[in-house]
């Protein structure tokens, strides 16, 4: 069993202006079948269109709301939703509101929460 507690991981913030902070709360190098990221998307911030490779991403907020664009639509995402994001499937997140955006990231392979360890600390 492992328990994490957030503010004991190293927050790390993605390479663009107005990206998320994020911390791997379980790591590729825990499980090899699931790994799990806390994110925070500052207001007026977001995440341009990316995709997840090889992983499936289920995204599960915790407060504010977020647009979810997908083939040229958003949206919206807020507590009480989630979004299955299948691998290869591109999406980008934008948080048009004035409080941040707080929301878990259920990863599964893990690969896609390795490539968090690349972004700088926040």
């Amino acid at each position: 069993m492992l328990i994490t507690e957030i503010d004991t991981v190293p927050r790390r913030r993605a390479p663009v202006p107005g990206g998320p902070t994020a911390v791997t709360l379980t790591a590729p190098d825990t499980s090899a079948q699931v790994a799990v990221v806390h994110l925070e998307i500052p207001a007026d911030g977001g995440m341009p269109e990316h995709d997840h490779g090889v992983s499936e991403v289920v995204l599960i907020p915790l407060s504010g709301s977020l647009e979810l664009w997908h083939d040229g639509r958003p949206r919206t995402l807020a507590p009480g939703m989630t979004a299955h994001i299948a691998a290869g499937e591109r999406v980008s997140l934008a948080n048009s509101g004035s409080e941040p955006a707080c929301l878990m990231a259920v990863v599964s392979p893990p690969q896609f929460a390795e490539r968090l360890a690349a972004w700088p600390l926040a």
